[in-house]
């Protein structure tokens, strides 16, 4: 085991986060029951530790699957703590070098990598969990391996994709989602208006009063997945488990970032430096916006008559970005037989009732659990997407290239477009410089 790395990888790992999920300053325990501490309680249940990183609308649906694990048997306690993601990998960290870590960890697919090469997960486990590869889509499958090996248990796969306010679209005259880009500028341009009713490629529109948006997106590093997604549909997907060095086609990066700026800057039916785009959906103050399916337990709430549909094809190819959510073992030397096989049982009880995990708008990993969310309202748009979604790897050097946190390459070269309008091309030659001098590290 390679626990000695732990202490000199610390500080980068701070940088971890792929926020897939609203985020909030909530951390959350599930469970009354103190954490097992290495061995297992005799005249009570096993006890275990679960942590993951869920702090939006999905939380409350996993705190109720971890009740009702719970409450179904006696021999087995789990102990659920949340909280954001990057705090949430510090304090594993932490408490792997002390010797107490959790016994099953959520994770994303690209930071398996460099846990598994400071060898703080468990591989030796998922042999006991018997799983099989024909259960699980091929995108949740390959999200959970590392050099040919697996190391956790697919739990859900997520993706942007267009939700769109359907009375908006009607008032506007506007049939259906758009589907390319071009559709999606002009339909974009149909749903904004001024205080005087004008769009914005009408004479006079009055860019300083608009009232209604067409389009709203993040500008964080979502803003970075758009373009991840925007490049590869230009057939550049750079981003390797392997790379030494990035290289790819700087013109194309360049009309992937050029693309975002426009909607904002160019044909003004963005809002400038937007904040939430899912709370302005819900107000009326935009009509479409792209987003991931964790946010339909909140619009399934709210009073909006929505809809959703792909991601649209605004180049050659149809291709959206994806992610995932996977279930890890932590190497635990304090932990016995009995302890490891009560982790193991509670996330393969997890993956067997993971169509309740469809609640949380997330989509299953496994093909049961897609088949139930199959059936409820606005999941179709992402399931589809499924089979073109790209997914970043599993790079040992995750936290640095690809954090959400600043100073990282990707939410510095987002930024400089979508709140900046730096010229694309120095953009993407600055995220090619700060990305190879990380691989060079």
């Amino acid at each position: 085991m390679k626990l000695k790395r732990v202490s000199a990888l610390l500080a980068s790992t701070a940088l971890l986060t792929l926020v897939v999920a609203c985020q909030t300053k909530e951390s959350t325990q599930a469970g009354a029951t103190p954490a097992a501490s290495g061995s297992a309680q005799p005249s009570g249940p096993i006890n275990i530790d679960y942590w993951g990183g869920w702090t939006g609308p999905d939380l409350e649906t996993m705190k109720g699957l971890v009740g009702k694990f719970n409450a179904e048997q006696k021999k087995i306690h789990v102990e659920f703590t949340s909280m954001q993601w990057t705090p949430l990998f510090t304090k594993f960290l932490t408490e792997m070098k002390g010797g107490q870590p959790p016994d099953v960890l959520a994770m994303h697919p690209f930071e398996i990598g460099q846990f598994a090469e400071m060898g703080v997960l468990d591989a030796k486990a998922l042999e006991s969990a018997k799983l099989t590869k024909a259960d699980y889509s091929d995108f949740a499958w390959g999200g959970t391996m590392y050099k040919g090996k697996q190391y956790a248990v697919p739990l859900d796969v997520h993706m942007h994709g267009l939700f769109f306010n359907k009375e908006m679209l009607e008032k506007a005259g506007v049939a259906a989602a758009p589907k390319t880009g071009d559709e999606l500028i002009a339909f974009a341009q149909k749903l904004t208006l001024d205080k005087n009713g004008k769009h914005p490629n009408e004479s006079g529109f009055d860019d300083n009063n608009i009232t209604q948006y067409g389009l709203g997106f993040n500008m964080n590093h979502h803003a970075f997945y758009q373009f991840y997604a925007l490049l590869s549909q230009q057939g550049e997907n750079p981003f390797k488990e392997d790379m030494k060095k990035l290289d790819f086609d700087e013109q194309k990066a360049a009309k992937a970032f050029g693309f975002l700026e426009d909607l904002i800057f160019k044909y003004k039916v963005v809002p400038k430096g937007e904040k939430s785009p899912v709370d302005d959906f819900i107000s009326g103050k935009v009509a479409m916006i792209v987003d991931g399916p964790w946010q339909m337990p909140k619009l399934e709430t709210s009073s909006v008559k929505w809809g959703s549909a792909p991601y649209p094809k605004v180049f050659d190819k149809q291709v959206a970005w994806g992610a995932a959510e996977v279930l890890t073992f932590p190497v635990n030397e304090k932990a016995n037989a009995s302890e490891k096989a009560a982790a193991v049982e509670f996330v393969k009880w997890l993956d067997k009732n993971s169509g309740e995990w469809a609640n949380s708008g997330q989509l299953p990993s496994s093909n049961s659990g897609m088949e139930v969310a199959k059936k409820m309202p606005g999941r179709e748009a992402f399931v589809s997407s499924l089979s073109n979604a790209v997914l970043l790897p599993a790079h040992p050097k995750s936290a640095q290239l690809f954090s959400s946190t600043a100073p990282s390459p990707i939410l510095t070269a987002a930024q400089d477009a979508v709140l900046n309008n730096k010229n694309p091309l120095e953009i993407v030659k600055q995220l090619k410089k700060d990305i190879n001098a990380i691989l060079a590290e």
